[in-house]
């Protein structure tokens, strides 16, 4: 285990359970192809040399279809603990999508 997560488990405090009735969403790791762009001015020679991005994404799979893959990072609880909100998602076009895959929980 890497030190700095087992410093961490170190947390006394309780974490809710979650449910997988309540969010039946799989945690993935996929890779994606982006653009890129630049605003300095530069040769068209080194223009022409360009290339995309390969990005990755760690998250919650909470949407996908022929068009978007909308991956989720975080989750909050609510008093409950049931789970409503979440944060900082990416939504990728699904033709970009090179490689996703699902991680264990």
């Amino acid at each position: 285990m890497h030190q700095l997560i087992k410093a961490l488990s170190k947390v006394s405090k309780k974490v809710p359970k979650r449910n997988n009735k309540n969010f039946p969403y799989p945690l993935v790791l996929a890779y994606w192809e982006d653009i890129t762009s630049h605003s300095q001015w530069e040769e068209i020679v080194e223009i022409k040399k360009s290339k995309t991005a390969i990005c990755c994404s760690v998250g919650w799979l909470v949407e996908s279809n022929k068009d978007t893959t909308v991956i989720m990072a975080d989750y909050s609880f609510e008093q409950d603990h049931t789970i409503k909100e979440g944060g900082s998602y990416t939504t990728i076009p699904t033709k970009n999508i090179i490689s996703i895959k699902q991680l264990l929980t």
